[in-house]
């Protein structure tokens, strides 16, 4: 898949390991790199949203549309996702999570963020 970001520090904390640690600690670091490497080798949205250490889920209130990846269940963190089609559209109104798994092509990462802060 392919993987894009919403900004610049959401990029280098997801791809730069040192500047991860610095702004997390060495577990959510190394955690979040691992998905991130993930996802970047993942076939389709499907392996992402099948694979039960992920804990995949829609987001709800002001993030309605865009989904969650957890970073460890007892860390606290967790990677929020929006999927993109082929034309790099958002999917957000999409509710099908089938009809997502089909036709997402694109994730942007829009941020890695403490759920419980």
């Amino acid at each position: 898949m392919e993987i894009k970001y919403k900004n610049n520090k959401t990029e280098k904390q997801c791809t730069d390991l040192t500047y991860a640690k610095r702004q997390f600690n060495d577990n959510v670091a190394t955690l979040l790199l691992s998905r991130i490497n993930f996802i970047e080798s993942a076939k389709s949205f499907a392996d992402i949203v099948n694979n039960p250490a992920f804990h995949f889920h829609g987001l709800s209130g002001k993030l309605q549309g865009l989904y969650a990846i957890d970073l460890g269940r007892k860390l606290g963190f967790r990677l929020i996702i929006e999927p993109l089609n082929e034309n790099e559209e958002s999917l957000k109104k999409e509710k099908d999570i089938e009809k997502l798994k089909q036709c997402t092509k694109v994730v942007i990462v829009v941020e890695v963020t403490n759920h419980y802060e």
